[in-house]
């Protein structure tokens, strides 16, 4: 089903993102939703996934998987930042936050293995906020220092 709004197709709406590199590049941009999947890679033989951000939904990481050898270089930086932002979901209002009781989440569940460029996009809004984008900035930063500590960038 198409996302519409006021009758018209959002595939022609461009969205906010973020994009980072392989080499730990995080940079912003505005473009249409087919735009950015061809940015990932994902005009190949493959398929596009979505990862969702716990701490940062509805925001997901938006990959490329081709289905034959992935030789791609493993992207660290976009790995860290979703270490960063998967951790428990904080919930409350009036800055009094919650954890959300969660049974079935595992610290393996805020693993993964990104190859290639990564986009962190918001379907949901049609675009990353301004808080998105500072929320981002932060997990890079954070991200990017931890992989220089531990020599793996």
């Amino acid at each position: 089903m198409e996302h519409t709004t006021d009758g018209w197709n959002r595939k022609d709406q461009p969205m906010r993102f973020a994009f980072v590199t392989t080499e730990g590049e995080l940079s912003f941009d505005t473009k249409l939703y087919h735009d950015i999947q061809a940015q990932i890679g994902g005009r190949g033989v493959g398929e596009t996934g979505h990862e969702s951000l716990r701490s940062l939904y509805p925001v997901t990481a938006y990959f490329y998987v081709p289905y034959d050898q992935d030789d791609r270089r493993m992207n660290k930086v976009a790995n860290g930042m979703f270490w960063e932002l998967s951790g428990p979901a904080a919930r409350g209002t009036d800055d009094e936050y919650e954890e959300e009781p969660d049974d079935d989440y595992t610290p393996e569940d805020r693993v993964i293995k990104l190859r290639g460029p990564v986009a962190f996009i918001d379907r949901h809004n049609w675009g990353l906020s301004g808080e998105h984008e500072n929320a981002l900035r932060a997990a890079h930063e954070t991200a990017v220092q931890r992989l220089r500590n531990r020599g793996w960038l």
